[in-house]
């Protein structure tokens, strides 16, 4: 089974934020990026699920050189082979177009991507891409076993403590949910010997894409602000019995 993780490079430590005073704009530093920790939980799916039933995984990213280093985190906790679209996909339907693109050319089995992004926290990106490829897919995914040689049986949450078991047809997309395998240390031995493996390196030209096709439509930054400051506590004065009539009926007016 040919496995793709869909990785994607978000700031790590973020330090100085500050909401700029005009243009709406979020200012942070960031000394490093690191990979997607829901993108980071299925790529220990993935890895589990070729200890089970063998095959293959590929680990996929979109972004500049600099997002390479998750690519090498990801050969290091167990991809077979690491590629990475030379492209700025600077919102959720950019970044399904490009991802849909790329898995086109990679004819994969399964496709796994996490629930959401740290920095953008659309949820989008996963689902959009499954659209794009007409694949079927399933959200939120808390456990994978193979269904024969041409499907996979998944269990998926549906809120208030609910699942489902679900059968998917393959080729299938899974937006995994955190928690679904432990997350594994990777020791920097083994990082260093990542980072001698070379990434495939794709640009839009080889995927039939052009900047125009990228070009941020339909999604942008409204406003940005720092959280709204709740209410302190109301200290109730005068005397008890009062204190206690004016505590009673807060508390009716709570609910």
């Amino acid at each position: 089974m040919k496995i793709v993780v869909c990785c994607k490079a978000v700031p790590g430590a973020v330090t100085d934020v500050a909401v700029e005073t005009r243009g709406d704009a979020l200012r942070f530093r960031s000394q490093f990026q690191s990979m997607n920790e829901c993108d980071e939980y299925a790529m220990e799916e993935a890895v589990v699920l070729k200890r089970l039933y063998g095959g293959e995984i590929i680990a996929l990213t979109i972004g500049g050189v600099s997002t390479q280093e998750i690519l090498y985190t990801a050969a290091a906790k167990g991809a077979d082979r690491i590629v990475r679209v030379d492209a700025l996909a600077q919102d959720p339907r950019a970044a399904s177009i490009v991802l849909a693109a790329a898995l086109k050319t990679l004819a994969a089995d399964l496709v796994l991507t996490g629930t959401q992004s740290r920095d953008s926290l659309s949820s989008f990106v996963g689902v959009a891409t499954a659209q794009r490829l007409d694949v079927p897919f399933a959200f939120a995914v808390t456990a994978i076993e193979k269904d024969g040689d041409d499907a996979i049986k998944v269990r998926k949450e549906l809120g208030g403590g609910r699942s489902a078991d679900v059968r998917l047809p393959l080729p299938a997309l899974v937006c995994v949910q955190t928690g679904i395998q432990p997350l594994n240390y990777v020791p920097p031995a083994r990082l260093m010997r990542a980072r001698q493996q070379r990434p495939q390196s794709l640009s839009l030209a080889d995927l039939g894409l052009t900047l125009a096709d990228i070009a941020p439509r339909g999604y942008r930054i409204a406003s940005v602000a720092p959280p709204a400051r709740a209410a302190g506590a109301q200290i109730l004065s005068g005397p008890p019995a009062e204190a206690v009539r004016a505590l009673l009926a807060k508390m009716a007016e709570a609910g």
